[in-house]
């Protein structure tokens, strides 16, 4: 009687423990395909002109329009910096056509207010990862990077897609920094809803 009542008690804890060997390899293998842990911050990148900023400071933000028919691909750029607060759209590829600009005087105060708002969403933060940027990257949605200038020099650049499990190298909050950067130019999503 005891031998069949260790017994079970044996094949109960085997049962709970291969259950519990199943549910963490499910767990991990769910990971490692979808993403949850595979962009680890490894470091904050040069953010160091967002608390800064000198006098040739600018922040940029690129986004590709999904994969598709030159009449309908898009590019959008904005660069805001102390003095200007640009926004351009392009359609098309190789000739792209400049189908909006919207061009507006900015001010110092709030350029470093902007920037500390930046800096406090992760504008720089950069983490690891093991997809290289492409073009074909994201084809159904948008590929967004991030910039930090200072002058013609390169301090920062992140970026991230519209696309679910591809996540780019950027480490911060991105609806956030897209929002704050898109507030800087009245009826700019108007203008990028007319090619979208």
């Amino acid at each position: 009687m005891q031998r069949r009542s260790s017994a079970r008690i044996g094949v109960v804890l085997l049962i709970i423990i291969i259950a519990i060997v199943l549910i963490s390899g499910i767990v991990f293998l769910a990971q490692s395909l979808f993403g949850g842990g595979g962009n680890q911050p490894v470091q904050s990148g040069d953010s160091s002109l967002l608390t800064e900023p000198t006098d040739s400071t600018a922040v940029v933000m690129s986004a590709r329009g999904p994969v598709t028919a030159r009449e309908h691909h898009y590019d959008i750029q904005l660069e805001i910096s102390a003095t200007k607060r640009l926004l351009v759209i392009t359609t098309g590829y190789d000739n792209p056509v400049e189908v909006k600009r919207i061009e507006l005087d900015n001010d110092k105060g709030a350029f470093t207010d902007l920037l500390l708002a930046l800096n406090a969403a992760g504008y720089a933060s950069k983490a690891e990862n093991t997809v290289s940027k492409n073009d074909g990257l994201c084809a159904t949605g948008q590929m967004i990077t991030f910039t930090l200038k200072d002058g013609d020099e390169v301090k920062s650049d992140v970026w991230t897609t519209s696309c679910a499990g591809v996540t780019g190298d950027f480490a911060g909050q991105s609806s956030a920094v897209i929002q704050l950067l898109l507030d800087q130019i009245p009826g700019s999503r108007d203008a990028i809803g007319t090619v979208k």
